[in-house]
């Protein structure tokens, strides 16, 4: 469990820090375009990403297993729901073909904070 915290605080932490300084920089590659509307919301979609590192490291450092089977609840819904978003979009042409890449990233977490769900 602890591996599987400290990926995922990396990955969101890099997607957090991108979001908040660099969102156009970060999106480009997917083929998405921010404007001056959409930039602000990337921004504080970075700062709640934040918050999964933040709960991951006191999750991951703690001994309390009901800490650790809150923070996994909690990742595998958003990685759930954030998965069938992103697939949407994907299927939708808003993102280019790299945007599977995102989509599989998604997947992996969902299924790898799955497989702690029962634990």
């Amino acid at each position: 469990m602890n591996t599987l915290f400290l990926v995922a605080m990396i990955v969101e932490g890099i997607f957090a820090i991108g979001f908040i300084f660099v969102p156009d920089l970060v999106l480009a590659p997917n083929g998405v375009t921010l404007d001056a509307t959409s930039r602000p919301f990337v921004r504080l979609f970075g700062s709640a990403l934040l918050t999964f590192p933040v709960l991951l490291s006191y999750a991951r450092a703690s001994a309390d297993l009901a800490l650790k089977r809150v923070a996994v609840r909690a990742l595998f819904v958003y990685f759930l729901v954030s998965t069938v978003l992103i697939v949407i979009t994907q299927l939708s042409g808003l993102m280019n073909a790299s945007g599977w890449v995102i989509v599989g990233i998604h997947v992996l977490f969902t299924v790898w904070f799955g497989a702690y769900l029962t634990k």
